[in-house]
């Protein structure tokens, strides 16, 4: 019998022949329609515990904190028949800031957009008129910005602190914000303590001032400001106050107008709508 014979490389191998079909091979595939039951966990999941929402979230239009914003420094100001108890922070913390500004109203798209810009024409009555100052034939309105302590939980209309039925003050509630101050606004302010003392050592009210569509009054409430009266309360206001205080007061400065260059300028005034108006500036 010859010898089956294979080489070394087992290229070669005898393939064995089948009668079988691949498709033959395959299992047959039901025609049946059938639901397949999920798969359970092996696992219970956890339930996840209810969270209780019985917080008091109830709220009305007077109420302040609807319109305060989180970590931006807020205007002090009245509302009308209202008044503002407020305080200057001390000068040694961060002293008030100034600088001359224009209102310009421009064009943008199909909106007018207002805004207040930084001056080109330096402080002094003896200061060269800049490009700004010309173009819209107006010298820079001087203003004054002030970080303060404003009172929020002082009377509303009066601004007085009032004991309670057993001869004690209220805490203190307060909220570190700004004031924007014009020339006459100083004059008013700066007439306002004892000669032996300043605007930094008193408490002051500001009312909407009577007669005018638009504009303030500031009076002396306190000889000393009430903040100051306990060592704890200095220590919280002094704390709240410096993110404002930080990056040479940068918050506080942005609210004397937006500073451009000469090019910068050029460009504003192109899209000029007209004469702006400071009534209409009262938001920004």
């Amino acid at each position: 019998m010859p010898i089956q014979q294979f080489d070394d490389d087992f290229e070669n191998l005898p393939v064995q022949s089948t009668t079988k079909s691949a498709a033959a091979a395959a299992p047959a595939v039901s025609t049946k329609t059938h639901t397949q039951k999920p798969v359970e966990n092996e696992e219970e999941e956890t339930p996840k515990p209810k969270v209780s929402d019985d917080e008091d979230l109830a709220t009305d239009f007077d109420d302040e904190k609807v319109y305060a914003r989180t970590g931006q420094l807020n205007q002090c100001r009245p509302d009308k028949g209202k008044a503002a108890r407020f305080a200057f922070i001390p000068k040694d913390w961060f002293a008030p800031q100034t600088a001359k500004n224009h209102f310009i109203e421009t064009l943008d798209g199909k909106d007018v957009k207002k805004g207040r810009y930084r001056c080109l024409t330096p402080m002094g009555a003896n200061a060269e008129p800049q490009f700004c100052c010309v173009a819209v034939d107006k010298d820079g309105d001087v203003e004054v910005v002030a970080l303060v302590v404003r009172y929020t939980n002082a009377d509303p209309v009066s601004g007085k602190y009032v004991k309670d039925a057993e001869g004690n003050w209220p805490p203190i509630e307060f909220e570190i914000q700004f004031v924007r101050l014009s020339q006459f606004n100083m004059r008013q302010i700066k007439k306002l303590p004892d000669e032996d003392s300043d605007p930094f050592k008193i408490d002051i009210v500001m009312t909407n001032a009577e007669g005018r569509a638009f504009g303030y009054e500031f009076n002396r409430k306190s000889n000393a400001p009430r903040w100051m009266g306990d060592q704890a309360k200095i220590d919280e206001v002094k704390a709240a106050a410096q993110k404002f205080i930080k990056d040479n007061g940068r918050k506080l400065r942005s609210k004397l107008g937006q500073k451009l260059n000469l090019t910068e300028w050029k460009a504003l005034l192109s899209k000029r709508v007209g004469e702006s108006k400071i009534e209409n500036l009262e938001e920004l």
